[in-house]
């Protein structure tokens, strides 16, 4: 709805995790009551500005609309049996070739989402950056990375690449990259401000512990008589 500025936000949770909604829809009234009398704390989620360059455009006009994520962006084999093969460039300097399932480049409130799933690190959303994480790579030394918010990304699908790859937006708007298409990411200009339950650090360690059971253990027992114990620490 908003390519532009976005208006503060009131996230209520209607599905399982909720690692971006902390306010519970049962309580919406209650929880709007609250914001509204104020103060309320403001996460400021950044967004990525997606472009698809084509190789067959003649001219800059035919080149497609920009796509904002919240998310990730994913590049990936999609049907083809073979390996996703993708030449990556952060501004002007060679990263490296992916080869294997794909790529996702992701905002740090998309960190707890696929590329989580994928080996990537969990990233406070308040920390700008771009996240660049390898699907199932065909190289053990293959890690994820985190960019800086001012870099431009590019993935371009070569011309020896044996078949085509595609690229998801927020896990929709599906489009198909041939070879010597690109696709260039970069970070929105605006974010979208989210109303906080309590704060923003206390909303994103709350939504990983709950949401993920993170690092969630039995207490170490107890080992020996308290007296031996008593003992040793003297």
């Amino acid at each position: 709805m908003f390519k532009g500025p976005v208006p503060p936000i009131v996230p209520f949770s209607l599905g399982s995790l909720g690692f971006m909604t902390p306010f519970h829809s049962e309580h919406f009234k209650e929880c709007l009551d609250s914001v509204l009398r104020g103060p309320v704390s403001i996460t400021l989620r950044h967004r990525l500005l997606c472009r698809v360059i084509r190789d067959a455009a003649k001219n800059e006009y035919e080149t497609e609309e920009p796509i904002l994520v919240l998310n990730e962006v994913t590049i990936d084999r999609g049907i083809s049996s073979y390996l996703t093969n993708l030449e990556c460039y952060c501004d002007n300097s060679f990263v490296t070739c992916v080869q294997g399932d794909g790529l996702i480049l992701s905002t740090t409130s998309g960190s707890t989402a696929y590329s989580l799933a994928a080996g990537g690190s969990m990233v406070h959303p308040q920390v700008p950056g771009i996240l660049f994480t390898p699907i199932c790579p065909h190289s053990l030394s293959f890690r994820p990375l985190i960019l800086p918010e001012h870099v431009t990304l590019r993935i371009v699908v070569p011309f020896n690449s044996r078949s085509p790859a595609w690229a998801s937006f927020d896990g929709k708007d599906r489009k198909q990259l041939a070879a010597g298409d690109a696709l260039l990411c970069s970070m929105a200009p605006c974010p979208v401000p989210t109303a906080c339950q309590v704060d923003s650090t206390s909303d994103f360690l709350s939504s990983i512990h709950d949401g993920l059971h993170w690092n969630l253990r039995k207490t170490q027992s107890f080992d020996g008589p308290r007296e031996l114990q008593d003992i040793i620490q003297i």
